[in-house]
């Protein structure tokens, strides 16, 4: 009895992992094993209430209403054909630079990640457009699906994010800077994955010369959905208004702009409300039960008692090696939403212990996240790819490989340099 008080939290961490190698939904595991597990600890009123209460206070957060709002902003916009509109300025505008199909590729998906914060819908939506002709330039369905893959994760990164929405619920961080803190990390991955589009090999150099004035005009015809993710990024900057509020105002922006272009009707709008609820559905699931599951080994202090294993054994840089390394190994058998509510009650401890801002650490698992998109075998960005395109999973993955490579650079980048994380959100108002 002694051994189930004292390892009560790792027997739900193995529950856990056993269910879920039964197939069973991400967030039914999480609840069924810290439950169980606190059956073996006190009586089952007591489990069953505390499960009641915790799994309530996980869906009452008011931050969380941000979330289905920038989940229909991102599925309106895929239903008004945003991202061919954004492919067609980002292709103009890259003109003849070598592989510049590639380039509009990647500049692309961070305008649209910068609207939607999914990478799902990044990816999906830009790869339907981009794919196609990178395959008629001769790219090669390697880096064709790989340059669309790996362009996809800036989804995560650059504001708005859901994944940082579910981090600031979790660590109790202001989601407003979160936010902002993720945009010169977001900025430069995305000049880091252009670079290396420009340098890769073999060179395509099809010519996209298009007049000056030509320009101008897809650009116009373009102009509400490129204001769009600046006009974000200032109102959280400034304080004008709270990440809530900014989707609200990004929901309405976006249906006036698709109506006004006879894009959007109301079967189209109904459609996107529809496929929002049932993501955002999945979603809440995952919090509330990953909330009693967070709740649970918290309560054990499994958290703790690993945070100090990993500092009393490893330095600074062993330790951030140790859960990066950690990150890489979930992302090839969990989802990123449901690896970010698992990892962040461990690892968070761990990375204050290190010294980590909360902002920072909420970045650095961020940019994990978007490893585990492209990490095979599962990694989502490679199935929707391969969805949409019929492109062998292992092609796609040895395409989005390069991009993983610099993420996990970023990673180290991120915790050697906080200030290029930090700088903006001590600036703001």
């Amino acid at each position: 009895m002694d051994f189930i008080y004292d390892y009560g939290g790792f027997i739900a961490i193995f529950l856990l992992f056993f269910f879920m190698l039964l197939s069973m939904p991400v967030f039914v595991a999480m609840g069924l094993s810290a439950f169980l597990a606190s059956l073996l600890l006190e009586d089952p009123v007591h489990a069953f209430r505390s499960f009641i209460q915790i799994s309530w206070q996980g869906a009452s957060i008011f931050e969380l209403v941000a979330l289905p709002l920038f989940i229909l902003t991102g599925t309106i916009m895929q239903r008004t054909d945003a991202g061919r509109d954004l492919f067609e300025v980002t292709k103009a505008w890259a003109g003849s630079i070598p592989n510049s199909l590639g380039v509009a590729t990647i500049l692309a998906c961070g305008i649209f990640a910068a609207i939607s914060g999914s990478s799902i819908a990044t990816a999906a939506t830009v790869g339907l457009v981009a794919i196609p002709l990178l395959l008629d330039e001769g790219y090669g369905q390697r880096r064709a699906g790989g340059f669309v893959a790996g362009g996809g994760t800036l989804g995560i990164i650059i504001p708005p994010s859901i994944p940082l929405i579910l981090y600031g619920v979790i660590t109790e961080t202001s989601i407003g800077q979160l936010f902002i803190a993720g945009v010169l990390p977001g900025v430069l991955m995305m000049s880091l994955f252009l670079l290396y589009v420009v340098l890769s090999r073999p060179t395509v150099r099809t010519r996209h010369e298009v007049p000056l004035a030509e320009k101008l005009r897809i650009t116009r015809r373009s102009i509400g959905v490129i204001l769009l993710p600046p006009i974000i990024i200032a109102a959280i900057y400034t304080g004008a208004f709270t990440p809530t509020e900014v989707g609200a105002l990004a929901v309405v922006y976006v249906a006036i702009l698709g109506f006004a272009q006879r894009r959007l009707d109301w079967p189209k709008l109904r459609e996107a409300a529809i496929v929002a609820t049932a993501t955002t559905s999945m979603l809440f699931m995952l919090i509330v039960f990953g909330q009693f599951f967070a709740h649970f080994l918290t309560f054990e202090q499994v958290p703790q008692s690993i945070a100090q294993a990993i500092i009393d054994n490893a330095s600074g840089i062993a330790a951030v090696t140790l859960m990066i390394l950690a990150y890489v190994v979930m992302g090839m058998f969990l989802e990123s939403a449901a690896m970010l509510l698992i990892s962040i009650p461990i690892f968070y401890p761990v990375a204050m212990q290190l010294g980590m801002d909360p902002l920072v650490f909420g970045i650095f698992a961020c940019i994990a996240m978007e490893i585990a998109q492209i990490s095979p075998p599962i990694g989502v960005n490679l199935f929707t790819i391969h969805g949409i395109s019929r492109i062998k999973l292992g092609r796609l993955a040895l395409g989005a490989a390069p991009f993983l490579l610099i993420q996990i650079a970023m990673l180290y980048v991120v915790y050697f340099f906080p200030e290029l994380v930090l700088w903006l959100p001590n600036s703001m108002k």
